[in-house]
């Protein structure tokens, strides 16, 4: 798509009298060319319908806008990152705002307006609440505007809205693939996610507040300058973090780490939504796009997908009566659907029910912190079923007492019926001999070719044992590992060790395109019971 000044020459001389002037200007103030397109004009979709089929990448009907300017080069051309429209046609001020005001309804990302025929002026802002806001003889937007106003009055909880997956998975794509991603403070895409989540909590329990006390102001809302917004979201933030230390317990999270400009655009994007009630499949489909992002292949961690997940629990039947544990849960695939199972499955449980037993009998671990915060809000928004997930080294159970006391209690010997996982594996991702022996793995004993001695050894074999720790005698274990454990002649030791614990009760076919690009293992889910040692 042709755009920029480039583009210029190929303009009849009566349309140029405002825009080329309107354009020179705007560079000006500090837009790129690269960010503003005028030839072709843009096409705004006349309907909701005719914007579906543009979403779909069909062709479909719209109304020319004569300027749009972007959110940087790199997104120009991009509807979803469409940041001002301009109208140059209309003769005055009250044609120029009723056809902005079309406009801005039909491209619900654009937070700005912008009539003129080049002697009069008029923008238009889409405040925080829907609502429009009009300058008369408002100077050009310039690019180091805060084009992301609060709302008229301050937001409470009868003004959030509800959201569905499509918008809330825009909007979170939206927050970390453009806003959060050109932070100037936060510069590894690791510490910006992990913020981004600090955010989101904020967020959460500024939801949870506001249902709590209906005609308070809304402490999740922009103000009137980038500055008053991040000023306030930092103090909420400590707040947070002051009741909750063992959510934010990372060596970045003394503060949000995060630019006033970051802060200000992620408030103003979910200001108005409603997530604390969300369903529980909702929210567990849109944040698939920080699962995915999350992902350390280095590490051997691996995104699942969806319809494995689902598959998975649905083979592991669990029940009212189960108290389940995944101790490599990642961003909470896993747990989130075993907890939306049991919702399914139960039709007679009450939404209070469901919390009791997510609160009781659910539970997670990852050594990530950022997968943590993510389970953490995911499930908070499900059903709050948080409150049992931790920070730390499921494995290493020598080095808990020192490094992770939080695990002592939770991750006691026989208390689980069901463990659930898709742990990290790999031929070079090993627990060392030293820590086996500490924590006393048998299972890196029996790989060992001389007695009494311990084996380095694959981290994804040593969780079969993790788990047979976890679990009483008759639970089940449902667990990710490659193929090659159970065929290739290199482990043939495996199969004497597992006899004598487990009792294979069934095999889930992974396909070897459901972790195309991340791995390439062949994997299956296992389903084993656990036997009692003196029975074997």
């Amino acid at each position: 798509m042709p755009r920029g000044r480039g583009a210029q020459t190929r303009r009849r001389p009566e349309h140029d009298e405002v825009r080329l002037p309107t354009i020179e200007k705007l560079i000006e103030g500090g837009w790129s060319d690269g960010q503003i397109i005028f030839q072709p004009e843009w096409r705004v979709p006349r309907t909701p319908s005719q914007a579906s089929r543009r979403e779909a990448g069909h062709s479909f009907d719209g109304y020319p806008s004569d300027i749009v300017i972007f959110e940087s080069d790199e997104t120009a051309g991009e509807w979803e990152h469409l940041l001002i429209l301009f109208e140059l046609k209309a003769p005055n001020h009250q044609e120029g705002r009723n056809q902005l005001e079309i406009l801005l309804s039909l491209e619900p990302r654009a937070r700005m307006g912008f009539w003129t025929n080049g002697t009069n002026t008029l923008a238009l802002y889409r405040r925080a609440d829907g609502t429009f806001e009009s300058v008369a003889e408002a100077p050009l937007p310039r690019a180091d505007d805060n084009l992301s106003l609060p709302a008229v009055k301050p937001l409470v909880w009868g003004d959030l809205e509800e959201v569905g997956r499509k918008t809330l998975q825009d909007k979170l794509e939206r927050v970390f693939g453009s806003i959060v991603a050109r932070d100037t403070r936060s510069t590894r895409s690791d510490e910006r996610l992990n913020h981004l989540c600090n955010l989101l909590l904020v967020k959460l329990e500024s939801d949870k507040r506001a249902k709590a006390q209906q005609s308070s102001a809304v402490v999740f809302q922009p103000r009137e300058t980038e500055h008053g917004t991040a000023a306030a979201m930092r103090e909420a933030y400590l707040d947070l973090r002051r009741t909750q230390l063992e959510i934010f317990s990372g060596s970045t999270d003394s503060e949000l780490r995060l630019d006033d400009h970051s802060i200000h655009e992620v408030v103003y994007e979910l200001a108005n939504l409603r997530l604390v009630d969300v369903s529980a499949e909702t929210i567990a489909q849109a944040f698939q796009v920080f699962r995915s992002t999350n992902l350390k292949a280095g590490e051997g961690q691996y995104f699942t997908p969806h319809r494995v997940i689902a598959s998975a629990v649905a083979l592991m039947d669990i029940n009212y009566d189960d108290k389940v544990v995944d101790p490599a849960c990642g961003t909470g695939g896993f747990l989130v659907e075993a907890y939306l199972s049991l919702g399914r499955n139960s039709p007679g449980l009450s939404d209070a029910d469901l919390r009791s037993w997510a609160h009781r009998r659910l539970y997670g671990v990852d050594k990530d912190d950022i997968s943590v915060k993510l389970t953490r809000a995911i499930m908070q928004i499900t059903g709050d079923g948080s409150a049992n997930v931790y920070v730390g080294d499921s494995i290493r159970e020598h080095a808990w007492p020192i490094d992770y006391p939080s695990l002592v209690d939770p991750l006691k010997d026989e208390q689980f019926t069901c463990v659930i996982t898709n742990p990290p594996f790999g031929r070079d991702l090993k627990v060392d001999k030293r820590d086996a022996r500490r924590s006393g793995y048998t299972i890196s004993a029996a790989a060992s070719s001389r007695t009494g001695e311990y084996k380095d050894l694959e981290l994804g074999l040593v969780f079969l044992e993790r788990a047979w720790r976890l679990l009483a005698v008759g639970g089940r274990l449902g667990i990710i590992l490659p193929e090659t454990y159970f065929f290739s002649t290199t482990y043939a030791w495996l199969q004497h060790w597992l006899d004598s614990r487990f009792i294979l009760r069934g095999m889930l076919n992974i396909p070897m395109e459901a972790f195309q690009g991340f791995c390439r293992a062949k994997t299956n889910f296992y389903v084993f019971e656990k036997k009692d040692l003196l029975d074997a």
